[in-house]
């Protein structure tokens, strides 16, 4: 519940129009909280998927919320990796606009 909580403070002090380079000390420390909450988000999915199944009754994604889980960590892995290898300098704001769903994880 932290991470999440982390996670909307974060998401409310990012400036996509000031921080568009990614230069600033400010922006750098909310890049590294962003890549910790998703190293946090994908070993919760990742443990729960190993203690409750990937598939059927009763599993991870037999759960609507786990399944809304599963989408925005594989969202945010494409994002990353669009970003690292793809676009490098400029990564589609529209997958980073998916990362806004994680505050949903606490309903």
């Amino acid at each position: 519940m932290l991470v999440i909580l982390l996670n909307c403070v974060t998401l409310g002090m990012y400036q996509p129009c000031v921080d568009d380079q990614c230069v600033t000390n400010r922006c750098k420390i909310l890049q590294m909280f962003d890549d910790f909450i998703f190293v946090f988000f994908s070993l919760e999915m990742s443990i729960k998927m190993i203690a409750m199944g990937v598939y059927g009754k009763g599993t991870y994604l037999a759960d609507s919320w786990n399944r809304l889980d599963f989408f925005i960590v594989i969202a945010g892995t494409v994002y990353k990796l669009m970003e690292d290898i793809v676009f490098s300098d400029n990564a589609s704001v529209f997958i980073g606009l998916l990362e806004l769903t994680e505050p949903y994880d606490c309903v």
